[in-house]
């Protein structure tokens, strides 16, 4: 059963958020002079070119889709389709006095990120409970921008991947294991707990049906 919770309580043990924290906070530290940072959603190119202001190079992680697969102890997963955004501009090399064109330097960035989904040191993110991307659907590189948006100076890029938080929710069998009743007690044998609170809820109510 599904106890009242505050807000904030729900926002306290929102694994989602957390990840995607995680996710940015890493991606940062790989990418020093980049902007990473948390996005929204989906992003998309044709409100960026109305006027939303995306500094570049730059990269926003943001997710696209989460399902919850519960499986027979309570507990479930969630598996999350993840996009990181990629903003590139032509740059400027003052070194090698060059302009590097974007869609190189999109390029160069995403394949990056795909180097470090497949890093097994950094693929989870520094996370315990979290899964290594998944390989079905692998993680790709797509570009986003359209005519308009090329034609605005700036290229549109994509790398999307699922990757995988499991452990969550309440494990209903994974309490202390119950001790065996010897078939010589009087009342018969079966499975002793220690109190009724140790009770898996399913066998609780498995009992309370089989006394009314």
């Amino acid at each position: 059963m599904i106890e009242p919770k505050s807000l904030l309580e729900l926002i306290a043990v929102d694994p989602v958020f957390a990840f995607q924290t995680a996710v940015c906070e890493t991606l940062k530290t790989l990418f020093p002079d980049i902007d990473v940072k948390r996005h929204p959603g989906k992003l998309d190119v044709f409100d960026v070119i109305e006027g939303e202001t995306i500094s570049a190079p730059s990269m926003l992680i943001g997710w696209t889709a989460i399902k919850t697969p519960r499986d027979v102890t309570g507990a479930y997963e969630l598996p999350i389709d993840f996009a990181a955004y990629i903003v590139a501009e032509d740059y400027a090399d003052r070194e090698q006095k060059r302009s590097i064109d974007r869609q190189a330097v999109a390029f160069a960035i995403g394949s990056r990120l795909l180097d470090i989904l497949q890093d097994p040191d950094l693929q989870c993110f520094g996370q315990s409970k979290v899964l290594p991307p998944a390989t079905k659907p692998e993680p790709a590189l797509r570009p986003l921008f359209t005519a308009t948006a090329h034609g605005k100076g700036t290229a549109y890029y994509a790398v999307t991947w699922q990757q995988t938080l499991v452990g969550l929710g309440p494990d209903f069998l994974g309490g202390p294991t119950p001790q065996m009743v010897s078939h010589e007690d009087p009342e018969g044998p079966g499975l002793s707990f220690g109190s009724d609170d140790a009770i898996p809820p399913e066998i609780a109510a498995l009992i309370a049906e089989g006394s009314e």
